[in-house]
């Protein structure tokens, strides 16, 4: 073999190794190629973890010899000799027939990779002596063992990989079935949508509610699964989400494609993907119908309990009849006028009907006596405020309305009754209903005295504004009767 034929056997065997990237096809191809350059018919691939001295190995790879083929893979008694560190082309058919169990390999070349791997080439006929094997063949045997080793380390790092992505799979997939789950289990309907609002998925309670199919529902725009109405209000919503990107809470009314209408609360929130930009919005709504419904029969409950409470006042002084309802209008009028919310608004009207229930303890001759008052009556009668606390404390109102009956006497510089509270110490409620209850009082006929004029309850009210009465509540109650020409209810009558 010339230099030419030797560097060209060089060329092809580097080529071979450095092509692959698995020890299977590295292993199979660098054999079949010494195979090609040597003539054998037969190659051998032996791992032998223990070392050259080894006695049983397992064989990586056969390549051209049926019987020994079905070993592959398996561990098999390597007979002394057969490995050694050098290159050897004289291995004797003798310790060949016992390695192999057959009498057709009269030689064998050995090509030792490294101290756990050995390259085997059995032919029935003695080798040609053309290669310089000491010279050809070690450099290629480094690089192969080096090559083999990093297709082991690339090997076993691709199954890490795939391993631990195996793992992260299965863990999505359990989270996900977990997840869903959850989601079929919640009585709450939920949904999640991307950012132009199609359905991504939902959960039976909002199939349920809708009326529709998941999968009728994922992929349609609200104005597919709900009435117009709602469909617009849900679209405002979902812009103002992402505009903002702060969650929402909100209640409404809902009316489902068949009809039903629900009290619901509402809570939106978005999601994001892994670049953090907006992956779509996902929400949820609760049905409280129920207790919408038990909140109205509890209120309705309530307006009849203050009623009869309101009632037996009348009953015992029949010279107020009337009183608590003026004071009532009076006190919503300009708690309206302060821009109170309805809630609160409510809330102010029940109590102004119960704010003097106090005086059911005042023996009703006081209450009625046809003079002023002496000192200690005028005592006694400035009870009622502390009375009427403690008849209303123990009943659940959603409003404070024990504390307004309380504190409706209550002075702005502190010099009311019963206990001398100053400014916004008084609840704006007891302060409304102090306003209210003093006009009322003023344009009214009592036992004791005759009702005042209109220019002098008002000129009450300016001379007292600041000292007993809140000048805020002052302003709304004379805008009320000077410029919008409210009457309190009996006067309206009367007209």
């Amino acid at each position: 073999m010339n230099k030419d034929q030797l560097l060209a056997v060089l060329y092809d065997l580097s080529l071979t190794i450095g092509r692959e990237v698995t020890v299977d096809a590295l292993l199979t191809k660098v054999v079949q190629r010494l195979l090609y350059h040597t003539g054998c018919p037969t190659g051998l691939v032996l791992s032998h973890p223990q070392g050259l001295d080894a006695d049983h190995g397992r064989l990586l790879k056969v390549i051209g010899d049926h019987l020994l083929q079905q070993q592959q893979g398996e561990n098999i008694a390597l007979p002394p000799g057969l490995l050694g560190r050098t290159i050897r082309s004289d291995l004797p058919q003798a310790l060949l027939q016992v390695f192999t169990g057959q009498p057709r390999y009269h030689c064998g070349l050995r090509l030792p990779l490294d101290s756990q791997h050995t390259i085997l080439l059995l032919a029935p006929v003695p080798l040609l002596q053309q290669l310089p094997l000491d010279h050809v063949f070690p450099p290629v045997l480094a690089n192969l063992s080096r090559a083999i080793k990093l297709c082991q380390d690339s090997e076993q790092l691709a199954e890490t990989m795939q391993r631990e992505r195996n793992q992260a799979k299965a863990a999505l997939n359990r989270a996900l079935r977990f997840n869903q789950a959850l989601l079929n289990a919640i009585p709450i309907a939920v949904f999640y949508k991307d950012a132009s609002g199609r359905y991504l998925g939902c959960n039976p309670a909002f199939s349920r509610t809708v009326g529709m199919q998941a999968e009728d529902i994922i992929g349609k725009l609200p104005a597919e699964v709900w009435p117009a109405e709602l469909a617009a209000m849900f679209a405002q919503k979902d812009s103002e989400l992402i505009t903002t990107r702060q969650p929402q809470l909100f209640e409404y009314v809902i009316r489902s494609q068949q009809g039903k209408l629900m009290d619901v609360v509402y809570a939106k929130d978005l999601f994001y993907d892994d670049d953090n930009q907006i992956g779509g919005i996902i929400g949820a709504f609760i049905d409280i119908s129920a207790r919408k419904q038990a909140e109205e029969s509890l209120r309705q409950s309530l307006i009849q309990a203050i009623s009869a409470l309101s009632s037996a006042m009348v009953h015992r002084d029949l010279s107020t009849a009337g009183h608590e309802v003026r004071v009532s209008d009076l006190a919503v009028a300009i708690g309206r006028q302060l821009q109170l919310g309805a809630e609160q608004l409510e809330g102010l009207g029940l109590a102004a009907m119960v704010h003097d229930i106090g005086q059911i303890q005042i023996p009703s001759e006081i209450l009625t006596r046809p003079r002023r008052l002496n000192h200690e009556e005028f005592e006694l009668v400035k009870m009622h405020a502390e009375a009427g606390h403690e008849i209303l404390k123990d009943i659940h109102f959603p409003w404070p309305i024990a504390d307004i009956a309380w504190q409706h006497h209550e002075n702005m510089d502190g010099s009311g009754y019963p206990r001398g509270l100053a400014g916004n110490d008084i609840l704006l409620e007891a302060r409304i209903i102090h306003v209210a209850d003093s006009m009322e009082a003023m344009l009214s006929h009592r036992p004791f005295r005759r009702q005042l004029g209109m220019e002098q309850a008002i000129a009450q009210l300016q001379q007292h504004r600041g000292s007993i009465y809140d000048p805020a509540v002052v302003d709304a109650c004379l805008s009320l009767f000077l410029e919008q020409g409210y009457q309190l209810p009996d006067s309206k009558r009367k007209n």
